[in-house]
């Protein structure tokens, strides 16, 4: 279980040291880019593009794809502890058997009535913070940032692109911070409980 748990939590830790590393190179690039139009106030059309590419669309387009990454590392960690648990208590009542607001509040929901794992209720405040999360990587997902919705996240990152408020843009670095943070402080809690009720060995 110590072996999972570490696993999956670096493997969403990850995703930070990524986007540092290829901010960094954007930096660079762009900052290439600016010396050459100080000497040279012509640019051509493909180092135009070049420019707007890393002022404009670089950064969200990077913090999007880590954030669904990290997502999906989280989702497979409920998905393999849901299994253990199946595993374990030889329950009738099998995964398939559950159903949900989509797949992660299915390993949630097993994981909390079938492993009887407090942490995994329904009404927990990191769970809530999570169910907004989720809703981010939806809209990014299958909607290209359309919101049907409001969710606090919105607000607390600035997320808005454009002045409809219709879609979202995640280009705070704060937001992919807090969903490693909030994610590992998740799991850690389930594998604290999972270890007392001895699923894990």
């Amino acid at each position: 279980m110590d072996v999972t748990l570490s696993v999956f939590s670096s493997n969403i830790s990850s995703v930070l040291s990524i986007y540092q590393d290829s901010e960094k190179i954007r930096l660079e690039n762009k900052n290439q880019l600016l010396e050459k139009l100080e000497k040279d106030a012509n640019w051509t059309n493909s180092e135009f593009e070049q420019f707007s590419h890393y002022e404009f669309h670089f950064e969200w387009l990077l913090i999007h794809s880590l954030f669904i990454s990290a997502y999906s590392y989280f989702e497979n960690f409920m998905f393999s502890i849901a299994r253990q648990i199946e595993k374990k208590t030889e329950s009738e009542i099998k995964l398939n058997d559950i159903r949900g607001k989509g797949d992660l509040d299915c390993y949630r929901k097993y994981i909390n009535k079938i492993g009887e794992i407090k942490a995994a209720k329904n009404d927990s405040k990191n769970w809530n913070q999570i169910s907004e999360f989720k809703a981010i990587r939806n809209s990014i997902i299958h909607k290209y940032g359309v919101m049907d919705k409001k969710v606090n996240l919105i607000k607390k990152y600035d997320l808005y692109f454009g002045p409809s408020e219709k879609m979202i843009r995640v280009k705070n670095i704060k937001f992919l911070e807090d969903f490693c943070a909030l994610s590992i402080e998740y799991m850690n809690e389930i594998v604290n409980e999972i270890k007392e009720k001895n699923y894990s060995s």
